[in-house]
């Protein structure tokens, strides 16, 4: 059924968004300066913090870094979450139809951020995603 293998490719765009996040990740706690004024950016948002109330002093580097984290994590254990929801929608086809239809709205959204707000790569992950996703749920069986 094409539906079920446009579904598993998505699901498997997100393992692999999520794995390519990670490695970008060590690259953006590696990165080293490449001239006066990158040096002073990278020096301020590693080591000035903020009071973000109740005590929490953060960086903006320290606070990227967990989004970044986050974001790796949350590619991962969705991809993988929808390898398990295809796994069980053999008996329940419209498990399948309702999860195609949550990810094409979820990866429609981020498609759309990281278009307007981010660099090639992640947009090609979430784009990819999402065609995968908007597909199966168009070749999906509908409810009668």
């Amino acid at each position: 059924m094409p539906s079920r293998w446009l579904f598993a490719a998505g699901a498997w765009v997100l393992i692999a968004l999520g794995l390519a996040h990670l490695f970008g990740h060590y690259s953006l706690v590696t990165a080293e300066a490449v001239d006066e004024s990158h040096h002073r950016l990278l020096e301020l948002m590693r080591g000035y913090q903020f009071d973000h109330g109740h005590n929490f002093l953060r960086s903006t580097m320290e606070i990227l870094t967990g989004f970044s984290l986050a974001f790796s994590v949350l590619s991962l254990g969705l991809g993988l979450l929808d390898l398990v929801v295809l796994r069980h929608s053999t008996g329940w086809p419209p498990l399948l139809r309702g999860a195609a239809t949550v990810n094409a709205g979820v990866f429609g959204i981020m498609t759309a951020l990281a278009l307007r707000y981010w660099f090639p790569e992640p947009f090609l992950f979430l784009a990819t995603a999402f065609l995968c996703f908007v597909t199966a749920l168009g070749l999906s069986p509908r409810r009668d």
